[in-house]
């Protein structure tokens, strides 16, 4: 008969591979959202809905933080090497705001769920990528306050992103 501590050994091994293996799942998922529409023409070079962060919407419902956090870096990584941008400014751009973003995503979920739906997070989420960029931006490149002339327009774009990503986030909840 076997021990006890390898019964629950075998019980963590196989929840630790569930778990990695949603992450790779979901990983994979927000991977390809992220290069579909990088592939989507824009009016803006940088204007993007975001909808990878439906997929981290989903994941904070289901994983832990960190395990959210493995999921963003990962997709963020994967994406822009296949996407042939790694390690340069739009790579820098991109993955500073994704990682600003599940920060407030990830504080908004955990302490203020009761104010605010998956909507709500996502647009915080856009808010806060879009801001962390503009402020790179300039303080990297533009280095003028005259940069900050677009933050209506950026705020716009993150508003309507950000609806659109936490309505497919609460899709993705509501049916998976």
């Amino acid at each position: 008969m076997p021990s006890k501590s390898y019964i629950s050994n075998t019980i963590r091994e196989s929840e630790g591979q569930r778990r990695l293996f949603y992450i790779a799942f979901l990983s994979t998922m927000a991977i390809f959202l992220a290069i579909a529409e990088h592939m989507i023409p824009k009016p803006l070079p940088w204007m993007r809905i975001g909808l990878a962060n439906a997929i981290t919407l989903y994941a904070f419902t289901i994983m832990r933080p960190r395990e959210v956090l493995l999921l963003v870096v990962s997709r963020t990584v994967a994406a822009s090497l296949l996407i042939g941008t790694f390690l340069s400014v739009t790579f820098i751009l991109s993955f500073s705001g994704a990682l600003s973003s599940f920060a407030v995503m990830y504080l908004v979920y955990a302490f203020l769920r009761r104010w605010f739906s998956l909507i709500g997070v996502s647009i915080f989420g856009a808010l806060t990528s879009n801001m962390v960029q503009l402020m790179l931006v300039n303080a990297i490149f533009i280095r003028s306050a005259l940069s900050y002339y677009f933050i209506p327009i950026l705020l716009g774009f993150a508003l309507v992103g950000g609806i659109i990503s936490g309505l497919f986030g609460r899709f993705l909840v509501e049916n998976i």
